[in-house]
């Protein structure tokens, strides 16, 4: 069971990434459902309505850069009707020349619905360098 929902929860990170890099608007419908909060690893990266993940998401589309991710580490735990992923890796910024890679963080929480996994929290990090005191 629990290899059932770890595979369906990584179809839909993967599928968000996809949907991340193409900078396809139907990522907003991909995670939206009422209660979803976004809070990214940027100053002002915290969506709470639809509205606001579409303002988001503008703005990180209208970047001369394309996001996805690669994680390594990819936990997911499960109780009932709820699920939780813990994921580490990097964020990947491409453009015109390159492609930086930067360590990122997800911790992501999903409700099982009809139609699956529905996106419930979506926290994203970037590990700070560590303390040099």
């Amino acid at each position: 069971m629990i290899e059932d929902t770890r595979e369906a929860i990584r179809q839909r990170i993967e599928r968000f990434s996809a949907l991340l890099t193409a900078r396809d608007p139907a990522i907003v419908d991909e995670i939206w459902s009422p209660g979803f909060r976004l809070v990214g690893s940027e100053p002002g990266e915290i969506a709470d309505s639809r509205e606001a993940l579409v303002h988001l998401f503008g703005k990180l589309f209208a970047r001369p850069v394309r996001y996805g991710f690669d994680f390594a580490t990819f936990a997911v735990e499960a109780n009932g009707e709820t699920a939780w992923l813990f994921a580490e890796g990097d964020l990947m910024a491409t453009g015109a020349d390159a492609t930086d890679r930067f360590p990122y963080r997800l911790t992501a929480v999903f409700v099982r619905s009809g139609d699956g996994w529905r996106w419930r929290l979506f926290s994203g990090s970037e590990p700070a360098k560590p303390f040099a005191g």
